[in-house]
């Protein structure tokens, strides 16, 4: 594991880019037709949704922050 000293504005920019992220992964999960490639695209999106779910934590506590990546 490794440890990224990150104020809360670089958490909120990578935030920010990790969620257009995911959403262009629903809109990918929405529209294959392929079962495996779903079943795929839904474990990137639980992985996406908890680090956004991190970095929302991170958010809350003060600046800087260390954010293990």
């Amino acid at each position: 594991m490794a440890t990224v000293t990150l104020t809360a504005n670089e958490i909120e920019v990578i935030r920010t880019i990790i969620d257009r992220y995911r959403q262009a992964l629903l809109f990918e999960i929405s529209n294959t037709d392929s079962h495996d490639l779903r079943a795929y695209l839904k474990e990137r999106d639980i992985l996406v949704e908890d680090i956004l779910d991190r970095f929302a934590e991170a958010l809350t506590e003060t600046a800087p922050v260390d954010a293990a990546i």
